[in-house]
């Protein structure tokens, strides 16, 4: 089972490895913790045979080195708020990933994401961030169901 987690907020990425490390231990996890990193490593990810994705809606662009480069338009036009779903567009539009399960698991309200969450394809789901990880465990177990039985 491979596991990719998009988080940007260090603690929480953490955490939410060490809960996925003791729910599937056999699992083989990823992490990406900017929208630039999910962009430039895209190619690896869709090599990897990613079986969920957890992803946060709102994601920095990079980790600012000295050499940092802007932002492309979109990203300046939109901000943070969308990094995820731009994210999950990159992974819905491509042949190889457009397939993998994507939980988008965010502190952003259901009723702030309302119509990008209506143009989403069906195995993207959207899960409010909590204090415990139960929901998205939960939802993984289901993916990993679903996928022995077909």
């Amino acid at each position: 089972m491979k596991i990719l987690v998009v988080e940007d907020d260090h603690l929480q990425a953490d955490w939410m490895h060490k809960n996925l490390r003791i729910a599937f231990p056999q699992a083989e996890l990823f992490q990406v913790s900017t929208e630039y990193e999910f962009q430039t490593r895209f190619e690896e990810l869709a090599r990897e045979n990613l079986e969920a994705v957890v992803m946060d809606v709102m994601l920095r662009w990079a980790d600012p080195p000295p050499d940092f480069s802007t932002p492309p338009p979109e990203v300046q036009e939109q901000g943070f708020y969308r990094a995820g779903l731009r994210c999950e567009r990159k992974l819905a539009e491509d042949e190889r990933t457009q397939a993998i399960p994507v939980i988008l698991y965010t502190v952003l309200e259901q009723a702030d994401l309302k119509n990008d969450l209506q143009n989403l394809p069906d195995n993207v789901l959207y899960l409010p961030k909590k204090s415990d990880l139960e929901p998205v465990i939960s939802e993984v177990r289901r993916i990993m169901r679903q996928r022995t039985e077909t």
